[in-house]
């Protein structure tokens, strides 16, 4: 018997990017499960969710308690992946919004599980909680050393916040809550404007587009370990049922890449005999990321399944088949 089998489950955010791949996820594990999405609706998100599936979809301002409280009512579990994102460029440019908009969603979300008797609930945090001179590969001992990088520090401090929060709620409420701070997420239904993107979905984009030379941002000497996205949804299923402790725990890969490397994997797997040109005037962020992978593996058996050049090839034919609808 599934844990999930019967269980009354809120996704807020749960036509974008990650949400999707979530809602897919418990649609395959739970018998009779009961899900509800919560989201903004923006024009084709709907898509993004499997048309022949039993799913109630609810348009919802979350910067509103009253309506973050309706849509928890009478849910068992609350996964919140709501969350404002951008790339690092759109983060440098933006840190009070990041903040305040980021803030807004996590402190009326819990408060609304709360009032409203939810089982379990799941923070998603983010590895950009970790200070620009972190030890690589980062433990979570060192999610609130120092502050968080600058270039994402207005998201940064909302995930912390979101954390402390958790936290208080749990000592003082005694709430079961599961805090995931998942790395570098990229594959299928991800952000593809050049703009706001992250890396490997601005590489996609301007790789089958033809662009040559293809511009990548910084000197291509930062560092990172990138996660699948059928692997971050599954790392975050996985934390929300086994480890509900409001102790923060990684999820990520072992397999750190420069930023070079990773521009020259994505052009050799879409087989494109392009340039690269790196622009340093162009914010980069950390010079490495990657995270201490045990504490998951040992708290709940959570492992990286999908490589990166396996999750390249899926984002590159999942683009090229889209790119109308999502350039």
């Amino acid at each position: 018997m599934s844990f999930w089998d019967g269980r009354r489950v809120l996704v807020t955010g749960g036509c974008g990017f990650v949400g999707s791949h979530v809602v897919e996820d418990l649609l395959r594990r739970g018998r009779d499960v009961k899900i509800t999405v919560a989201d903004n609706l923006k024009p084709g998100r709907r898509d993004n969710l499997p048309r022949d599936a039993d799913l109630r979809v609810e348009v919802a301002d979350l910067g509103d308690l009253d309506e973050c409280r309706r849509i928890c009512r009478g849910q068992d579990v609350v996964l919140n992946l709501a969350a404002k994102v951008g790339g690092v460029g759109y983060n440098a440019k933006h840190p009070g919004t990041m903040f305040h908009d980021n803030m807004r969603l996590s402190l009326n979300m819990l408060e609304a599980a709360r009032l409203e008797g939810v089982e379990r609930f799941l923070v998603v945090s983010s590895a950009c909680v970790y200070p620009r001179d972190c030890t690589v590969p980062t433990p979570e001992t060192e999610g609130f050393r120092d502050s968080p990088e600058a270039t994402n520090d207005g998201y940064g401090w909302a995930k912390r916040m979101a954390e402390f929060q958790a936290m208080a709620y749990h000592r003082e409420f005694g709430m079961k809550i599961a805090i995931a701070r998942p790395y570098n997420g990229y594959g299928p239904r991800d952000h593809f404007d050049l703009e706001n993107s992250h890396v490997i979905a601005a590489l996609v984009r301007r790789v089958v587009e033809g662009q040559d030379p293809v511009l990548v941002w910084g000197d291509g000497s930062q560092t990172r370990a990138f996660l699948y996205v059928e692997d971050f949804a599954r790392g975050l299923i996985e934390a929300t049922e086994k480890y509900p402790e409001c102790d923060p725990v990684n999820l990520g890969t072992d397999e750190e890449v420069p930023i070079k490397t990773l521009a020259e994997t994505v052009l050799r797997v879409a087989g494109s005999k392009a340039k690269l040109k790196f622009d340093v005037s162009r914010p980069s962020g950390q010079p490495r990321r990657n995270c201490d992978t045990r504490k998951a593996r040992e708290k709940f058996g959570f492992e990286a399944r999908v490589t990166l050049e396996e999750g390249l090839a899926k984002t590159l034919e999942w683009y090229r088949a889209h790119q109308k609808t999502h350039a």
